[in-house]
């Protein structure tokens, strides 16, 4: 008899604590803007003549201050390096991890 009043104590204490655990307020998700179309509006515009569809590859990180550091452009156009890394060094980029490198795909088109 002792061992069943031991059972069924133990079986209440750990369903009242599932019960507790499982109680908390699920956290509402802010809608955050995604990272491609942030970079997309920073590039926007371009000051310079374009002939063709130009791609490059970004590779960034973001720092402690939530600015996006352009470490490396990938691309054979010297112009769309400056123009890239002048449109994007040290703007704000509120939706990634900072200390990360993040590689992002561009592509630069005439406008028509």
């Amino acid at each position: 008899m002792k061992n069943l009043k031991m059972y069924v104590v133990a079986i209440l204490l750990a369903a009242g604590t599932t019960v507790f655990a499982n109680n908390s307020t699920p956290k509402v998700e802010e809608k955050k803007v995604d990272v491609t179309t942030q970079i997309a509006e920073l590039l926007k515009n371009p000051e310079m003549e374009i002939n063709e569809d130009i791609k490059a590859k970004v590779t960034f990180m973001v720092n402690d201050k939530k600015e996006l550091v352009v470490i490396n452009v990938d691309t054979k156009n010297e112009s769309v390096d400056a123009f890239i890394k002048s449109r994007l060094n040290y703007k704000k980029l509120n939706t990634l991890k900072t200390g990360e490198e993040w590689v992002v795909p561009v592509r630069i088109v005439p406008a028509v």
